[in-house]
């Protein structure tokens, strides 16, 4: 025969009674944290799943705020440029209004001042900054100006060729600049691989002599002996042109014969010395167009600055233009202006592309994070109709076994005595 003591007793329904009420208490924390996995004991499979889910969520949460700045920067940058082209617009308005035959050189020299406005202007817009004090078009050297205006008028670029990048996915990254040299020093020549100058006779004439384009066609045959010089001349009541180079020589065909004076047709393509011309419009005997460019390395120019090219144009402002000489600078400046805005409009295409990237990036992150936060949600979350009747349960439960216990601790055998 088992002997039960009163403090076995005792101790027992103390431990139902703790237990019930550690149950009631963990079902009531669950219930006010909303989880249902509070530590990896509750669920040590699930644990682990919910901890890798909240890992990708975080990385994703970052990537978002990446997102954000790098659409920041690129909207900065397109709102820049697109600046850039109205000011241009307005510089070329400002030619166009100049041309006039009847205004005094004091009214060109107020056209010239309206003119250096807008270019002060760009330079500032070249200067842009981020939302942290960031010079956009810097390249990488983002703490200093990357654009210094001159006293001589010209502009200088301190910045260089880096392009920054940031991470937006796990192997995704987007660039957030365009630097300075590639917006505003690159621009494609319209006429090819060199600019022209125009020393042309007083005659006028119905349509204006301009080169249409001068390319290096024969790399291997150009000498680079820059620059060269289209003489127009009377033979016999021919207009022939002939190409000389720096020295006054002649250039050369591929059997490396000089290559005579030939008629002038205008459209028709001149080939002399590697290079490719083609001209257009009325030329006259005694007529000179000087072919430069600014590199001298054998490459031609093939890119111009958009600064050298409104100077160009303050420059025609600055004197009288109403001369078939005159009338043809306006033609290269106007086509050069028009090339700028033509780059401009590029790069804001670029930069387009690239936001689009951005908002594609956001919406896969946005349906991936909905995706591991509802996946998560059903690990880890409580439901809230099966704890709410749990701890019901577990409420009963213990309120039974206090009950019990206290009709238990009341019996004694005096009692039956």
């Amino acid at each position: 025969m088992m002997r039960v003591s009163t403090f076995n007793i005792f101790q027992s329904q103390l431990n139902n009674i703790t237990g019930k009420t550690a149950q009631a208490n963990d079902m009531m924390s669950k219930l006010s944290s909303g989880l249902r996995i509070q530590t990896a004991a509750d669920d040590p499979v699930a644990m682990n799943s919910v901890v890798n889910y909240k890992n990708e969520l975080r990385k994703i949460e970052q990537y978002s705020k990446n997102i954000d700045l790098a659409e920041n920067r690129l909207r900065r940058e397109e709102s820049a440029l697109s600046m850039g082209e109205n000011l241009l617009q307005q510089s070329k308005e400002i030619l166009l209004k100049a041309n006039n035959g009847t205004f005094t050189q004091d009214e060109r020299d107020a056209y010239a001042t309206e003119l250096k406005n807008r270019i002060d202007e760009l330079v500032d817009l070249a200067n842009s900054r981020d939302e942290f004090g960031q010079y956009i078009f810097g390249g990488f050297q983002t703490d200093n100006p990357p654009f210094t205006l001159q006293p001589d008028g010209s502009v200088t670029y301190n910045g260089d060729g880096g392009q920054r990048q940031m991470q937006i996915g796990d192997s995704v990254k987007v660039a957030t600049n365009h630097d300075g040299r590639l917006v505003f020093g690159q621009v494609p020549n319209p006429r090819g691989d060199f600019t022209a100058g125009y020393q042309l006779t007083a005659d006028n004439r119905e349509h204006n002599l301009r080169l249409d384009s001068a390319v290096i066609s024969e790399r291997g045959d150009f000498a680079d002996l820059q620059p060269y010089t289209l003489t127009f001349a009377d033979n016999g009541g021919v207009l022939e042109v002939g190409l000389a180079d720096k020295n006054g020589d002649p250039l050369l065909d591929q059997n490396g014969d000089p290559v005579p004076p030939q008629p002038y047709q205008a459209g028709q393509a001149i080939k002399a010395g590697g290079i490719t011309l083609v001209l257009s419009g009325e030329a006259r005997a005694g007529d000179q167009i000087t072919l430069d460019a600014n590199r001298a390395d054998g490459g031609g120019q093939d890119h111009v600055d958009v600064f050298d090219s409104l100077n160009r144009a303050l420059a025609w402002l600055q004197q009288d233009n109403n001369t078939p000489s005159g009338q043809s600078e306006l033609t290269e400046v106007l086509d050069e202006l028009d090339a700028v805005s033509s780059h401009f409009t590029r790069v804001r295409a670029d930069t387009g592309n690239r936001l689009l990237r951005l908002d594609n990036q956001k919406t896969n992150h946005e349906d991936m994070s909905l995706t591991l936060e509802k996946v998560r949600g059903g690990m880890e979350d409580l439901d809230y109709a099966r704890a709410v009747g749990e701890l019901n349960q577990a409420m009963v439960a213990l309120q039974a076994t206090q009950t019990m216990f206290g009709k238990v601790q009341g019996m004694s055998l005096f009692n039956y005595i």
